[in-house]
């Protein structure tokens, strides 16, 4: 692994912009587990991150419409009693049961003789194959997109503390690295300054220079079966768990109890999800928190629903990670 940022150096669909709205204007710091109260400031960044950061939106609504929700946090699970859980669980397992049929339907398209599927690109394979996984399909799925569409900046899969991967767009040497992550709970778009990331704990594991897009990342995205949920359901319930319900939330439940670590609870990677950014010192600058007004209200149904369970279990489902 290369680790380039040291500190001691320094399903959702697409919504227009007029129906859509800040999440800060609709959850309280404390729901988005923002560092402090919202300070509402304007941040000056380069043309370069802007469009970085633009980037970085489009390709995580992107990401979010095709896998939903993060399979392994807390909210989830409780809004959808487990689907997304199971998308999750079946990420894991279809990496091994389906691995080998890929591999041979790759090398048939591609007949180097060295060729071999990118590891990043069979995982996004995986992750559309079920329509959910963690945090790994996420983020390979983001890395994958942005292969297949060449960008013409660094593309970084960054591993956080050796527990959580987010891709990385941007030169440090142009601009505030952007970080892209579809799998934390509220999808924001941050710089990694203004993230809670510790920059000295992030290790680049891959990365792609090439604005020309990728043959065979588009291949890994366009040749997917997918699988239906009675399909996941059938394969799983078959083995260790029921279906999806309450008896599945609370089996969830059970399995994590009095375990360390727990599910995650993570809402936003930013510190203050109100910040704005502009290239133009003239201008008030973008927010990177916008929702649709059906999202966010489900969203903060969802918050208010597992904070009231983590009140009232808080060693069952109070039992969470962040960063």
């Amino acid at each position: 692994m290369m680790r380039i940022f040291n500190i001691g150096n320094s399903r959702q669909t697409q919504h227009s912009q007029s129906s859509s709205q800040s999440a800060h204007e609709g959850l309280t710091a404390a729901q988005m587990h923002a560092t402090g109260p919202f300070q509402h400031q304007v941040r000056l960044v380069s043309p370069q991150t802007l469009q970085s950061m633009n980037l970085a939106a489009q390709t995580q609504q992107e990401v979010r419409a095709q896998l939903g929700r993060g399979g392994n946090q807390w909210l989830p699970l409780v809004a959808d009693k487990g689907e997304s859980a199971m998308r999750g669980i079946m990420a894991v397992r279809a990496t091994e049961r389906f691995g080998n049929q890929v591999r041979a339907e790759y090398k048939h398209r591609f007949h180097q003789p060295a060729a071999s599927m990118d590891r990043a690109y069979a995982q996004a394979h995986v992750g559309l194959r079920v329509e959910g996984g963690h945090c790994q399909e996420f983020s390979d799925l983001a890395y994958t997109k942005l292969a297949a569409k060449g960008v013409n900046k660094p593309v970084m899969n960054a591993l956080y503390n050796n527990d959580h991967v987010v891709v990385l767009l941007g030169d440090k040497r142009q601009e505030d690295p952007v970080v892209l992550d579809a799998w934390q709970h509220l999808p924001i778009v941050t710089t990694l300054d203004n993230s809670v990331l510790d920059p000295g704990r992030l290790d680049v594991f891959q990365q792609r220079n090439d604005a020309r897009p990728d043959p065979h990342a588009q291949w890994a995205l366009r040749h997917v079966r997918t699988m239906n949920l009675n399909e996941i359901e059938g394969i799983l319930t078959a083995t260790t768990y029921p279906r999806i319900g309450k008896e599945f939330v609370n089996h969830m439940v059970e399995s994590h109890r009095g375990r360390e670590p727990g599910r995650y609870d993570v809402r936003s990677l930013a510190k203050d999800p109100s910040t704005r950014f502009t290239d133009d010192p003239s201008r008030s600058g973008k927010s990177f928190d916008k929702m649709s007004g059906s999202s966010l209200s489900r969203a903060r149904r969802d918050i208010e629903k597992y904070d009231r369970a983590a009140a009232e279990d808080p060693d069952g489902y109070g039992n969470a990670k962040r960063f």
